[in-house]
């Protein structure tokens, strides 16, 4: 994995225009007052021409600024992205939607109650994006856990898609940002080592939380079909952890005991949280087309990436550990589907030439990096923890 990021030296270049000389006077006289009223008037336009070539020259290009939008504003993703905004001098507005005001909001942005499973959520979307003169649109409403309201959570993200993309045509903005995972590709024994941006999105059929990330990426092809001068954008994210984020996988590499597949010790690939958020913030100020494996350099085999944490991993067989898993989570007494036991079997490592050739983009953090982070953190918290309940002691 990991072909060499290449570098493209750039060069400003000056273009220097001839200035044409004053046109020669079809009658010349030999009279001194000829002659001196010709080199004043010389002196003149030469003088006009320098001080005209010194304005150009002092004069800046003209910046671009813009102006954003964003669904899912109280995410991670969500709260990181609006506090960069109010900071970023190229940010003029920020339209935060969701279903409460985020913390990060400053005086920039403008706080807007959207609520993605309302029959008219689409209309109301159109109309806020219009009025606030929206040139991107990131849309980052997609659920950190599986939900046990699989119909809720459904709606949120399939036909809260759908809803996105509709108000995203009917405002006419310029660019469509789509926070997407690794895992729509699904886990399978016959993936390759590294999946590439080209290979079909087979998800998981049985995890309708899965297959509804798949049919918001099918949402935003839609629209690329409908309106081909729209900019659309999927940032298919790997596993996203670190001090702050939470998800599905930071909760299991969390534990002191996590219950290993017998006989499976897949490839994982780990991404730092602050390069999802320089991902996003990357792809925000450029314009790349098409899909990006978002994803930290390197690997690891799941045993070495619990032994980095001092994880104890146990072997269970698969063949009993799906099914009690399922049964389980039906009872809402663990929180993993047994049909989520397939990503801990099976490599899903995502190649990231694309992302680093095209879009340009590089993190900073390789994927064992961001996994030390993320157990640091747990540790300083434990620390913390306990030094508060014995007094400092």
């Amino acid at each position: 994995m990991g072909a060499p990021t290449l570098t493209l030296a750039s060069r400003a270049l000056d273009l220097d225009f001839p200035v044409p000389e004053p046109q020669k006077a079809r009658m010349a006289t030999k009279s001194t007052s000829s002659k001196t009223r010709s080199k004043k008037s010389s002196a003149g336009r030469r003088g006009k021409r320098s001080a005209s070539k010194a304005t150009a020259s002092s004069a800046s290009p003209e910046r671009r600024t813009y102006r954003v939008a964003l669904t899912g504003a109280c995410t991670f993703l969500g709260e990181r992205f609006i506090a960069a905004m109010e900071n970023d001098p190229d940010c003029e507005h920020v339209l935060a939607m969701d279903i409460r005001r985020p913390s990060s909001a400053g005086t920039k942005t403008r706080y807007e109650r959207v609520d993605l499973t309302h029959p008219a959520a689409d209309e109301r979307m159109a109309m806020l994006l219009e009025r606030d003169g929206v040139d991107t649109l990131l849309h980052l409403a997609f659920l950190a856990f599986p939900s046990h309201a699989s119909s809720w959570a459904h709606e949120v993200e399939a036909i809260g898609s759908l809803y996105v993309m509709n108000a995203a045509a009917a405002a006419k903005v310029r660019k469509v940002i789509l926070a997407s995972t690794m895992m729509v590709y699904g886990a399978y024994p016959n993936n390759p080592n590294y999946l590439s941006e080209d290979h079909r999105l087979r998800g998981m059929p049985s995890s309708r939380w899965v297959m509804d990330k798949i049919a918001a990426e099918r949402e935003l092809g839609r629209l690329k079909a409908d309106m081909p001068e729209v900019t659309t954008t999927s940032l298919r994210f790997g596993i996203t952890i670190g001090p702050k984020s939470h998800s599905f996988f930071s909760r299991v590499f969390s534990r002191d005991v996590v219950m290993r597949l017998m006989g499976y010790d897949p490839l994982m690939q780990f991404l730092h949280e602050d390069d999802a958020v320089g991902a996003l913030l990357h792809a925000y100020k450029g314009d790349y087309e098409g899909a990006f494996n978002v994803v930290g350099d390197n690997v690891l085999y799941l045993s070495d990436a619990l032994r980095l944490g001092g994880r104890v991993g146990i072997p269970v067989p698969y063949s009993l550990f799906k099914p009690t898993t399922t049964a389980f989570w039906g009872l809402q007494v663990v929180d993993i589907p047994g049909n989520f036991l397939d990503f801990f079997r099976y490599a899903w490592c995502g190649d990231d030439r694309r992302m680093r050739e095209v879009m340009g983009f590089t993190p900073r953090f390789s994927s064992r990096e961001a996994l030390v982070a993320f157990y640091e953190a747990k540790e300083r918290r434990r620390a913390d923890l306990r030094s508060a309940q014995w007094g400092g002691s």
